[in-house]
């Protein structure tokens, strides 16, 4: 039975078994960190900054429309002609919108190192009709020795949610990576996750200081410590001692309750206030480093300390052009490798059209379209489609700032007018 392109391919693929040559590939632990935290594949999100990063360029990443195009600049043309057109404009699948979509693939690229879709290519034609993410637990990659070139090569073992499993090739997946595997045989083979294998201390140690900073608070941000007394006590005394104080004077409940404590018992607290271990400091510290290693400014997760009026649009282009134009290429790369044939690649490519980031800033995009205008770059009726303003008639043309002369001619005194002249003259002797 057939459970949409999915399911049939699993089953088409499942028989040829010369390209099976899979094996495990080695696993990196989640080994405890020296903070005590264990780190997974999923907790890292669970800390607030890198949540705000990841999304921040995910979002950032998938709001650029992005278009296939066919020649070179610049007498390129939107090839709206071709199957990638409507799959990265509108819907790459039925239930998912473009934006979605690649917001799905950059946040799975950030937080696992890796992100798989499958190609339904149409059999008969040969053309890609969707791409299908899959999740990254189901997808195994692995090389394999192509029988007719003997070059290494990569496929996939792939399990579906029925519990079938096949085998796709390299070209039949659609597989974004962050930084892959760095030693062994599986060099290369497959992104990691930042946090899980390279910076598991860093996050370790920030998801251990907000497990501290929540404790507190869980205990109503009263100080843990030891009820001394005078007379010595015997186990079961000292265990109801114990509950009752639990009982009345713990938790956020009980927080601002007055404690009367007799014969001479004295409170001796063991540990430190949030003062004391500069708990709001290191915190502070955190964030700043998670935002380093993912490159995001500090002023689009909302860490305006030592942001200003004067330079917020700077730290924006500053954003776009370090933090978001490297995952751009990549995305861009990365499709023309995986959704183009060889062929297709001669003529075709996509990229990212980043001129909505310039919408924020009105005074820079008017100048940005006026000297566009004026210098021939941009007709008036494309000036105002960017603008989102209708056509309007005769605005089709190219327009040149009448008043642009050659040096030489504006040394010798000849304006704008006399140097047409003067060309009409010059234009008629010579005939």
């Amino acid at each position: 039975m057939k459970i949409g392109p999915f399911e049939f391919r699993l089953s088409r693929r499942s028989s040829e078994a010369p390209y099976d040559q899979w094996q495990n590939i080695p696993f990196f632990g989640y080994g405890a960190t020296a903070a005590g935290v264990a780190v997974t594949s999923e907790n890292p999100i669970s800390h607030h900054t890198v949540f705000s990063c990841i999304n921040v360029i995910a979002e950032g990443v998938a709001m650029l429309p992005l278009y296939p195009y066919r020649g070179r600049k610049p007498n390129q043309q939107l090839a709206t002609d071709h199957d990638l057109f409507e799959l990265l404009t509108v819907a790459p699948n039925p239930f998912m919108t473009a934006f979605a979509y690649f917001k799905l693939v950059i946040f799975e690229k950030l937080h696992y190192g890796k992100h798989y879709s499958l190609k339904d290519i149409d059999p008969a034609t040969g053309r890609l009709r969707g791409l299908y993410p899959i999740e990254r637990g189901r997808v195994l990659p692995f090389w394999y020795n192509d029988p007719e070139t003997g070059l290494q090569r990569r496929a996939y073992r792939v399990t579906a949610p029925s519990g079938r499993n096949a085998v796709f090739l390299e070209d039949e997946i659609f597989h974004v990576q962050n930084l892959p595997i760095l030693r062994g045989a599986y060099y290369c083979l497959d992104g990691l996750s930042v946090w899980q294998h390279y910076q598991a201390e860093t996050i370790g140690g920030a998801l251990s200081v907000e497990q501290s900073a929540n404790s507190a608070l869980a205990n109503g941000a009263v100080l843990s410590g030891l009820i001394s007394v005078k007379a010595p006590l015997s186990d079961p005394v000292a265990k109801e001692i114990r509950e009752q104080v639990q009982d009345r004077y713990a938790g956020p409940g009980n927080a601002g309750k007055i404690g009367v404590f007799g014969h001479d018992a004295t409170f001796v607290r063991m540990n430190q206030t949030a003062e004391e271990a500069q708990q709001l400091e290191t915190r502070k510290f955190n964030r700043s480093v998670i935002a380093g290693i993912l490159r995001v400014s500090a002023h689009l997760i909302n860490d305006l300390e030592k942001a200003t009026f004067s330079n917020i649009e700077h730290l924006d282009l500053a954003h776009y052009k370090h933090c978001l134009t490297p995952h751009l290429i990549d995305l861009c790369q990365t499709m023309r490798k995986d959704l183009l044939t060889p062929a297709e690649r001669e003529t075709i490519y996509v990229e990212h059209d980043p001129t909505i980031l310039l919408l924020g800033d009105q005074k820079t995009l008017g100048e940005v379209l006026e000297k566009g205008i004026q210098s021939a770059r941009y007709t008036p009726n494309e000036a105002r489609a960017i603008s989102n303003k209708p056509p309007l008639p005769g605005g089709d043309e190219l327009y040149i700032n009448s008043a642009s002369v050659p040096l030489r001619q504006a040394a010798q005194g000849i304006g704008a007018k006399p140097a047409a002249e003067q060309q009409k003259r010059d234009a008629v002797d010579a005939a």
